[in-house]
């Protein structure tokens, strides 16, 4: 009987962990641009991956929330909390709709680029929106 109710407790404890995997990061656009946001693992190289996993657009004065569920799949969340460092590169929308992804890459045509380890995420407050926001600039 008390296998069966550590056993009940630990479940509990999971399923109420405080971190919600669902919202991993806010990106608020302070700019005077459209921009798009994409993310990947690409250390030791700090280039944009070879394809994009998503395209996040942010107008003007305007957030957006990156969903781990619904940008990022379990690899990533996985390798995050094993230590890698996501990276978030923020482009203009004008040379994503101008150029092919190779170009970009290639030419490292980005705004800025942000890194990211789980600690570092965690630390920056869990579930707390004004916490977890990165605004660009």
């Amino acid at each position: 009987m008390k296998k069966i109710k550590l056993l009940f407790s630990i479940v509990i404890l999971l399923t109420a962990c405080p971190m919600d995997t669902a919202e991993l990061l806010w990106i608020k656009n302070n700019s005077n641009q459209t921009i798009v946001v994409t993310a990947g693992y690409v250390l030791p190289d700090t280039l944009l991956t070879e394809r994009h996993n998503f395209l996040i657009t942010i107008d003007i004065n305007q957030s957006k929330m990156i969903k781990a569920t619904e940008y990022l799949d379990d690899r990533y969340l996985d390798r995050m909390k094993k230590g890698e460092r996501l990276t978030l590169f923020v482009l203009s929308k004008d040379s994503v709709d101008t150029y092919s992804w190779e170009y970009l890459r290639e030419n490292n045509i980005i705004l800025k680029r942000y890194e990211f380890n789980w600690d570092e995420l965690q630390m920056m407050g869990v579930g707390k929106k004004e916490n977890r926001t990165i605004t660009y600039p």
